[in-house]
C-alpha cells in the first residue's frame, strides 16, 4: 500500500499487501476473541486502540515515502489509497461490534442478577420479591388469581433437635415438591423460614383441589439419612374481589393462614371477611389493654365458696374484669389469653395479687373469718421474681399467708414438672395455700397429683355434672356423683382439702354433699359479685339471726341464698396440706353421706387471725 501512494516498484508493492492482509487478520481474531465467562472489565478503548495500530503505521509510512519521492500518483497509488481507506472503515466496524457485544453481555448478566435477585437461592423458587413481580403482573393484565399461603406446622422442632442441615433439606425437598405438582402457569414462592406462597391463576373455587393436593403432598415423610421427617402443613387461600389489590390478597392470605394455624393446624381455611372483624378487635383490645391498669378500667369480681351443706360463703375467688368505656365489658377468656401472648399477664397479675391481699386484708379486719383464690398462669408461675412478689403482696397489706390461696390449672402441669414442683415448693414456704385448679380436666395424673406440693384439689364442673347420680349399693342413703366421691377420697388420702367446683343445679349440691365435700363454688352460691356485695353476704352469714339452711330437694330449681347460713362453728377454710408425709384424712360428710377417715381440724393455722382486733394488731 506503500508502495502504490509512493510510485514505488513491485518489491514495495509486495511488502504493503503483506502487512495489510496481517492487519485484516489481526482484526478478525480481534472480532471472534471472546471474553472469559463472568468478565467484566473489557477495555474497549486499548482493544480500539490495538485495531488502529497496522492501518496507522502504514498511513505514517507511506506519506513519509511519498514525500520523498515528490509526492507523485499513478493508478497503484489510487488504488492503495482505496485500500487504505477500507482498512479505517473495518478498524471502526470491528470497534463498534466490540461495543454492541459488550453491552449484549451487560444485559444478560443484568438479566441474570435480576432472576438471583427475584429466586430464593435454597429452594430454587421465586422469595418474597418474585411473588409480588408476579403479583403485579397478574394486576396489570387484569388476570384473576388466588394466593395460597402456607406454613410448615413444628418445622422449628426440626431445627432444634435434627439441625440446620437437616431443615435446609427438608425446606429444599418441599422446594421440589411444590415446583413439580402444580399447573403450568402456577408460581411458587419461599418467603422466608418455612412460610411458602403459591399464586394460581383462576378462581378461589379452582384453588380447593390444589390446596388438598399440596395438603397431602407436604405431609409425607421426608427421608433423611438419620430418620425420615414428618411436618404438617396450614394452608390459607385468598382471592380477588373486585379490583387487583396485590397487598390486600397478601393481608387476606396472611389472615387466613394464621386462622387456620389458629384452630388446630394442618387444615386448610379460606379468607372470610368476619377475620378482619375479629383481627381489628384484637389489635384494639391489646392497645387497649396496655393502659388498663393506669386508666382504672379492671375491677375485681368476687365468686364466693361456701361450706357444706350449709352454704355458708367461708371464702372467695378474685375474677378479672375489664370494663372498657367504648367496648363495654370485655370477657376473661377474650383478653387473658391475649396478655399472655402480648406479655402483659405479669403485669395483670400482679395488679390482681395486690388487689386481692387489699380487699383481703379490709375483710379481716372487719372480723370476717374468710380467705380468698387468685388464678396463677403458668408463665407468671415460672418467673423466678414470682414469690418475691407474693411475699411483697402479703407484707404489705398486712395478710396472713394462709389466707391466701393460689389458684394453679392442670395445663400447667403439662410444661415442666420438676421447676413446676420447685415454684410450688418455695411459694408455700411464704405460708401461702396452692390449690390445684380444674382437676379432671387437664394432664395431671395420680403420680404427679402425689409429688405436687399443693394443698386442695378443686373439682373440675365436668365431674360434678355427671348425668346421673348413683344410688349406694347394698345401703340405704342419698344418690351420689360417683367421680366426685372418687376424687374425694382420693384427695383425703393425700391429705388434700376439695372443692367441688361449677355446682349449678340443687340436684348437683345434694350429690356432692352426699360424697362427702364440703366446700363447693358455682352459680348456686353465687356469681362473680364486686366486693361489697360479697361483703354484704359475709355480714348475713355472721349476723345474729342466722340459721342453717336445709338441703333442698333434687326437684328444687330456685338458687340458693348465701345468707341462709349455719353457726360458726362450719370450717372456715381448707385445710393445710401437712409438709411431711401425707396422712389419710376426709371431710365429716353431711347426715346420710358415707364418711370415711376421721378429719383432722381445718382451722389448725387461722385460728390467730380470727378476731378483727387481731388482724387489726397484725
Amino acid at each position: 500500500m506503500a508502495g502504490g501512494l509512493c510510485q514505488a516498484g513491485p518489491g514495495m508493492v509486495l511488502t504493503g499487501a503483506a502487512l495489510l492482509a496481517a492487519g485484516l487478520l489481526a482484526g478478525a481474531s480481534a472480532v471472534h476473541r471472546v471474553d472469559p465467562p463472568g468478565q467484566g472489565d473489557v477495555d474497549l478503548i486499548r482493544r480500539d486502540g490495538e485495531y488502529a495500530v497496522i492501518p496507522m503505521l502504514a498511513m505514517a509510512a507511506s506519506a513519509m515515502y511519498h514525500l520523498i519521492h515528490g509526492g507523485r500518483f499513478d493508478a497503484l497509488g489510487i488504488i492503495a489509497g482505496s485500500v487504505e481507506g477500507f482498512a479505517l472503515v473495518a478498524r471502526q466496524y470491528l470497534t463498534l461490534n466490540d461495543v454492541r457485544g459488550y453491552a449484549g453481555r451487560l444485559a444478560e448478566r443484568e438479566a441474570h442478577f435480576r432472576e438471583l435477585a427475584h429466586t430464593d437461592p435454597l429452594t430454587g423458587l421465586a422469595n418474597r420479591r418474585g411473588l409480588l413481580r408476579a403479583l403485579h403482573r397478574c394486576a396489570e393484565a387484569g388476570t384473576p388469581c388466588v394466593l395460597l399461603g402456607l406454613d410448615l406446622d413444628g418445622f422449628k422442632n426440626v431445627n432444634d433437635m435434627r439441625g440446620h442441615d437437616v431443615g435446609d433439606a427438608v425446606l429444599a425437598e418441599v422446594g421440589r415438591r411444590l415446583r413439580g405438582n402444580l399447573r403450568p402457569g402456577d408460581i411458587a414462592a419461599r418467603l422466608g423460614g418455612d412460610e411458602f406462597a403459591v399464586v394460581m391463576h383462576g378462581r378461589p373455587a379452582d384453588a380447593d383441589p390444589v390446596a388438598e393436593r399440596l395438603l397431602g403432598l407436604l405431609g409425607r415423610p421426608f427421608d433423611q439419612p438419620d430418620g425420615p421427617v414428618f411436618l404438617s402443613v396450614s394452608i390459607g387461600i385468598a382471592g380477588q374481589a373486585g379490583e387487583p389489590d396485590v397487598e390486600l390478597l397478601l393481608r387476606n392470605a396472611d389472615l387466613a393462614l394464621r386462622y387456620a394455624k389458629q384452630r388446630g393446624k394442618n387444615r386448610i381455611e379460606r379468607y372470610d371477611a368476619a377475620y378482619d372483624q375479629l383481627l381489628r378487635r384484637r389489635t384494639t383490645l391489646e392497645h387497649e389493654l396496655r393502659g388498663a391498669i393506669e386508666r382504672d378500667e379492671l375491677r375485681l369480681a368476687f365468686q364466693p365458696v361456701a361450706s357444706l351443706p350449709s352454704v355458708r360463703p367461708v371464702g372467695a375467688e378474685a375474677l378479672l374484669r375489664w370494663h372498657h368505656p367504648e367496648l363495654g365489658n370485655v370477657r376473661p377468656d377474650e383478653f387473658i389469653p391475649l396478655a399472655e401472648e402480648c406479655g402483659m399477664i405479669a403485669k395483670l397479675g400482679a395488679w390482681v395479687l395486690h388487689q386481692a391481699c387489699y380487699q383481703l386484708s379490709r375483710w379481716l379486719a372487719d372480723g370476717h373469718d374468710v380467705w380468698v383464690s387468685v388464678n396463677v398462669s403458668p408463665r407468671e408461675l415460672h418467673a423466678p421474681e414470682y414469690v418475691v412478689q407474693v411475699a411483697d403482696a402479703l407484707r404489705a397489706h398486712h395478710v396472713p399467708p394462709q389466707r391466701l390461696v393460689l389458684e394453679v390449672t392442670e395445663h400447667a402441669v403439662a410444661t415442666d414438672l420438676d421447676e413446676l414442683i420447685r415454684r410450688l415448693a418455695a411459694l408455700r414456704l411464704t405460708g401461702v395455700r396452692i390449690a390445684l385448679d380444674d382437676f379432671g380436666a387437664g394432664y395431671s395424673s395420680l403420680g404427679q397429683l402425689r409429688r405436687l406440693p399443693i394443698d386442695i384439689l378443686k373439682i373440675d364442673h365436668s365431674l360434678v355434672a355427671e348425668h346421673e347420680p348413683v344410688r349406694p349399693v347394698g345401703r340405704d342413703g342419698p344418690a351420689f356423683a360417683p367421680m366426685v366421691d372418687i376424687v374425694m377420697r382420693l384427695g383425703h388420702q393425700l391429705g388434700l382439702e376439695v372443692i367441688a367446683e361449677g355446682v349449678t343445679t340443687p340436684t348437683e349440691l345434694a350429690a356432692v354433699v352426699a360424697a362427702g365435700c364440703r366446700f363447693g363454688q358455682g352459680a348456686l352460691f353465687g356469681w362473680g359479685v364486686p366486693a361489697e356485695h360479697l361483703e354484704a353476704m359475709l355480714d348475713a352469714a355472721t349476723s345474729p339471726g342466722a340459721r342453717p339452711a336445709p338441703l333442698p330437694p333434687p326437684g328444687a330449681t330456685a338458687p340458693l341464698q348465701p345468707s341462709a347460713t349455719i353457726p360458726t362453728q362450719q370450717p372456715s377454710m381448707p385445710a393445710p396440706r401437712s409438709r411431711g408425709s401425707a396422712s389419710p384424712q376426709a371431710a365429716p360428710a353431711a347426715e346420710g353421706a358415707p364418711r370415711y377417715d376421721t378429719p383432722r381440724s381445718v382451722n389448725q393455722n387461722v385460728g390467730s387471725v380470727d378476731s378483727s382486733r387481731e388482724m387489726r394488731q397484725a
